[in-house]
């Protein structure tokens, strides 16, 4: 049975998508498919793991440098910086751990990404977003060290040689794990400083108004849309990033007083999403920036429902590569299409919040019937032929899957 809906859906949808391709490409007519009545699809959280030390406030660096934030990481964390230099001199970020305990201690490092510094902030937020799914967290490290008690070590040294001019954005990644607690700075300083020695006397810069930095628990966050999505029953959409059914990391900020902090757009974060699918109809995937301007990439792995694979994974680049600088300014009605899909199918998205991005945004989920009027037509005319030739291809090859077999026991048996 199951492998009979299966082929006749594929053999549809093959004949829809001829029809609806250059549609497809095309972003949706929200007012056409009545997007206002679709209903939010819930999500929980499956997990939240990992430090993350979030490095944005000051967000603007200036007149002077120095240390822009400072927390403990103890096991595996993450450092996210995102700066701006408003010096007149060229600048340069730099990243020192201090081990507080009194013995020595190891930190293994796993990832270091950083974007282009530019002037043009939503290229910068847009470069680290694509390489965060393009250099995915390793299973093994890249190097390591040892820390002496109480000694310091720069990690992510590569931004020693990365120059920050004035008015550019710099922002980047480090994840690594470390055997004992460690605290990690993040400074801003002139070029050839050495940064053990300015951690030593540099001073340590407030925080700004907008209070985006500090010491959080979720730099890897797991959600599940439950129950899973019927796609029988109209449309539906997942939102991201609204501070409700998705709630942002709260914290604290050690280096004032351990005062409270708010993650507000949970930059830095690694997102899973999961949406399970149940029905049989098939669909379409839309992503619909509510909040403002987005440009960002995420990565859609589809495990199909016949499949016991891992799936086949499809990186979306939102502005950029697709000739937009951005999407969803100054409107909430705007969409760009990322796939069709099956009833049944299990899809996964990967992301980080876009550095400059706004949010919320939302995943729409369009019942191909809904996105394409000519869709019903199509399956009422075809289906029952192709439903016949299903039969009889799946007849056919459980045939020849019965006389491989049997063939194979003749020869593990010696016969022939």
């Amino acid at each position: 049975m199951l492998l009979k809906k299966i082929s006749t859906f594929t053999c549809i949808l093959s004949i829809v998508g001829v029809l609806s391709a250059h549609a497809g490409t095309r972003d949706i007519d929200f007012d056409f498919i009545k997007y206002h009545q679709f209903s939010q699809l819930p999500t929980a959280v499956v997990s939240e793991t990992n430090t993350l030390l979030l490095s944005d406030s000051p967000e603007y660096v200036g007149p002077t440098g120095g240390v822009l934030s400072a927390g403990t990481i103890n096991g595996t964390g993450r450092v996210y910086f995102y700066h701006v230099n408003e010096m007149a001199e060229p600048q340069k970020m730099a990243i020192v751990l201090e081990n507080t305990s009194v013995d020595s201690n190891t930190v293994q490092v796993y990832r270091e990404i950083k974007s282009i510094a530019t002037d043009d902030y939503f290229a910068a937020g847009r470069d680290l977003s694509k390489k965060d799914l393009e250099q995915p967290v390793p299973s093994k490290p890249i190097y390591s060290f040892s820390i002496k008690e109480r000694g310091k070590h720069i990690v992510f040294p590569d931004l020693n040689n990365a120059t920050i001019q004035k008015d550019e954005l710099f922002t980047g990644i480090v994840d690594f794990e470390s055997d004992k607690p460690v605290m990690a700075q993040v400074m801003m300083i002139p070029l050839g400083t050495d940064p053990i020695n300015a951690s030593e006397t540099i001073s340590q810069l407030p925080i700004d108004e907008v209070r985006l930095r500090g010491t959080f628990t979720g730099a890897n966050r797991h959600l599940l849309v439950n129950p899973a999505y019927n796609t029988s029953l109209g449309g539906a959409y997942i939102e991201i990033g609204n501070d409700r059914e998705d709630t942002f990391l709260e914290g604290v900020d050690e280096l004032d007083n351990k005062a409270y902090v708010k993650d507000v757009g949970n930059y830095g974060v690694s997102y899973t999403l999961t949406i399970p699918t149940v029905g049989t109809d098939p669909f379409r995937l839309y992503f619909n920036p509510m909040g403002g301007a987005y440009s960002g990439s995420f990565a859609i792995t589809t495990k199909r429902r016949w499949q016991r694979d891992e799936g086949h994974t499809v990186m979306y680049h939102i502005g950029g590569e697709d000739g937009l600088r951005v999407l969803g300014h100054n409107t909430i009605e705007d969409s760009r299409y990322m796939g069709n899909y099956y009833g049944g199918d299990t899809l996964t998205i990967r992301f980080m919040p876009a550095g400059a991005s706004n949010l919320p945004f939302r995943f729409v989920l369009v019942p191909e019937a809904l996105a394409n009027p000519q869709y019903k037509d199509i399956t009422i005319k075809t289906e029952p032929r192709m439903l016949e030739n299903t039969i009889d291809n799946a007849r056919k090859t459980e045939l020849k899957r019965l006389e491989n077999r049997i063939d194979n026991d003749r020869k593990i048996d010696g016969r022939k």
